[in-house]
């Protein structure tokens, strides 16, 4: 069990050793690089002053030494010249030693400096691979857990279950979240001195392998097991609701395509209709144009020509008036109708002409009426075309593969992936059958296959919400006895931390050091109250526990962090003192109102209240429970209202510090408001709504 953390530790000092390594060598080498550089110029600009003193004896001065030197050598030699010749010469000789013992020393510096540049690439360059090898370990000793996680779960499945299911949890941690090829990943980057991105990595390599720690020593992981369990059927909800959609849509459409189809045979067998009452108003145009224009013929003439025109316009109105074109909303016929009934009326007098024209302008729309016809019917085969349905059948494709996906997942959660599984198999086979028939432009049988797919599929989604609604009332039930026991403890050490902060506020005030210490030891305690504190109200927001419960904490958590600061800075003022008091005095009270908070779920908005006496007890104590949050709540906001009223200034415009105060108040009375509006709408009865 202690393989988690003798894994991390090789992974923190590589990356870490990395970092210094590398300040290291720049810190080192680069000054000895600038003195080796340094060095060669020093020498040179020696030679160039010795040159300048070889050239300083003149051509002029020479001849006179010579001069001087024959002349000695012509004279008789002297005691005295005899001794300055040979100090000359002893000066001369020295001179030559101290050149040449200078330029060995300059040749040994810097043989010397070229030996330390190449000792410091080759050193730089070893420990760069000494941490590569490191972290190169460090994935060997990775991979070598994860195989002993595996072996060993197998063989504790049958003794062991509870710690078969503890490695093999960790084991799914480590590959979901690729553990191995991020450390791969590390060792390249450190290989390639990116040691910036390396350290990256490492920090997140760490944070990784704290939690898988932490999930092989955890206390409860029962309950952290079905948390992950909850997790995992509210995302396969989650798709199922986006498949029963998508299905839905589906569905729609092939039933759109259906009622289109029967639409366009019951259009076709209209058309004719259509086309000879056009025939007709043509033909009768032509008679009354053709009418005798006097004589005992000509009343015969209009009078049959009216009645035929009559009939015409009843038959018009009768094709306005069908169902189908009525849904069609057919304009021109109805305009139709008001020219014939002009002619009607004309041809009654002795007016021909103009009954003609109102016939001919009668004819006009009943053939614009025609074209329109045809458009509507052209438009209906378009949305039914083949293209359309081979669309729709890629789209119902797309969703039996989810379901598909959504099927082999389900197998990860138990029991009630088996029932999930065996309903979405059965959809998928419908949705198989129904592809085919798109393929084939069928549209009744592939409505018929995706009626049943998405019977199948609701039924399976009904069936896993209960599963959820189940595991969420056991975690619930978990839950409420995990509260009492840490809010009871954390009261105790709220209550510790309150009196501890009371003695020594004496003493701070009197700037004792051991004091001050003693209280900055407190803020560390107060984090870790903080941190239970969100713990406990992450688990309350997942399971759904509670209405005021969750703003209850976060305001708590709120509270908490802001006696940590007060506390980390020494600050032992009354206001902290108060401030500790009312969070202690607030545990209480949540810790009472816990307790008579049932862990199942509400019943829906609206609902009244249940017949049965201990249904009814429990939504009551609920309620109760809930209401004296929420006046806990707007009880302590009312408090630091007046307080922050009390400390402002006679100015119209408010400080920033004091306008943030304000700020945060308004956003605490938001939260209270909204979790007792939701309070509220669970009793509010729809019917009584106007």
């Amino acid at each position: 069990m202690k393989s988690p953390s003798t894994h991390r530790r090789p992974g923190i000092t590589a990356g870490r050793l990395a970092l210094f390594l590398w300040i290291a060598t720049a810190t080192h080498v680069m000054p000895r690089l600038a003195q080796a550089q340094a060095k060669p110029d020093a020498a040179k600009a020696a030679s160039v002053f010795d040159d300048e003193k070889a050239d300083e004896k003149k051509p002029d001065d020479k001849k006179a030494d010579d001069k001087k030197a024959d002349d000695k050598k012509a004279d008789d030699k002297k005691p005295n010249d005899k001794k300055a010749d040979d100090k000359k010469a002893d000066d001369e000789k020295k001179k030559a030693d101290d050149e040449k013992k200078a330029d060995e020393k300059q040749k040994a510096d810097d043989e010397k400096m070229a030996k330390e540049k190449e000792q410091a690439k080759k050193a730089t360059a070893s420990e760069r691979d000494s941490i590569g090898f490191t972290q190169e370990n460090v994935a060997a000793q990775m991979t070598e857990l994860e195989e002993r996680m595996f072996r060993l779960s197998e063989a504790l499945r049958g003794l062991e279950p509870e710690n078969a299911s503890r490695l093999r949890l960790a084991l799914k941690f480590s590959r979901e979240e690729q553990i191995l090829d991020q450390m791969r990943e590390t060792h390249k980057f450190m290989k390639d001195a990116q040691l910036s991105k390396a350290e990256t990595e490492v920090r997140e390599l760490v944070a990784k392998l704290e939690h898988l720690r932490n999930l092989l020593l955890a206390e409860d992981l029962d309950f952290q097991l079905k948390v992950a369990r909850l997790r995992q059927m509210r995302e396969a909800l989650s798709q199922l609701d986006r498949i029963v959609k998508e299905e839905k849509r589906e569905l729609g459409w092939s039933r759109f395509a259906i009622e289109q189809r029967k639409g366009l045979d019951r259009l076709a067998a209209r058309r004719p209709d259509l086309e000879a009452l056009a025939r007709d108003q043509k033909a009768l145009v032509a008679d009354t144009k053709n009418a005798p224009p006097n004589g005992d013929a000509v009343k015969e003439a209009k009078a049959a020509i009216r009645e035929r025109e009559v009939k015409i316009r009843n038959t018009a109105n009768a094709l306005a008036t069908d169902p189908l074109f009525a849904d069609l909303q057919p304009p021109h016929l109805r305009r139709a109708d008001a020219h014939l009934g002009d002619a009607v009326s004309l041809l009654e007098g002795t007016d021909v002409d103009a009954a003609v024209e109102a016939e001919e302008k009668a004819l006009a729309m009943i053939g614009q009426e025609l074209t329109r016809f045809d458009e509507q019917v052209a438009q209906s085969k378009q949305t039914i075309a083949d293209g359309e349905f081979k669309r729709r059948q890629g789209d119902q494709s797309k969703n039996r593969a989810a379901t598909d996906t959504l099927s082999e997942v389900s197998a990860r959660l138990g029991d009630t992936g088996v029932a999930l599984r065996k309903d979405l198999i059965r959809a998928s086979g419908s949705m198989r059958t129904a592809e085919e028939g798109l393929g084939q432009t069928a549209a009744e049988p592939a409505a018929d296959n995706q009626s049943a797919a998405l019977e199948a599929l609701t039924k399976s989604r009904e069936e896993l919400a209960q599963a959820v609604e189940k595991l969420l009332v056991e975690l619930r039930k978990e839950l409420q006895a995990r509260l009492v026991a840490e809010l009871t403890e954390m009261h105790e050490l709220q209550a510790a931390i309150r009196e501890t902060t009371q003695a020594q506020a004496p003493r701070v005030l009197q700037k004792s050091r051991t004091a001050l210490i003693a209280v900055s030891g407190l803020s560390k305690k107060e984090a870790e109250l903080g941190e239970r504190t969100e713990h406990l109200l992450a688990l309350v927001e997942e399971t759904e526990f509670g209405i005021a419960l969750p703003t209850t904490l976060r305001v708590l958590g709120r509270e908490m962090r802001n006696i940590e600061g007060w506390l980390k800075a020494g600050d032992v003022a009354p206001r902290t003192i108060a401030l500790e008091i009312r969070v202690e005095e607030d545990l209480l009270g949540l810790l009472q109102a816990i307790r008579r908070l049932p862990p199942g779920t509400p019943p829906p908005p609206g609902s009244p209240l249940p017949s049965d006496l201990r249904e009814r007890e429990r939504e009551l104590n609920r309620l109760v429970a809930e209401l004296k949050m929420i006046r806990m709540l707007q009880s302590r906001l009312n408090d630091d209202t007046v307080g922050v009223d009390k400390s402002r200034p006679d100015i119209s415009e408010l400080p920033p510090a004091l306008r943030r105060e304000v700020e945060a108040l308004e956003a605490s009375q938001d939260e209270i408001r909204e979790s007792l509006a939701k309070i509220a709408e669970r009793l509010e009865n729809p019917d009584d709504n106007p």
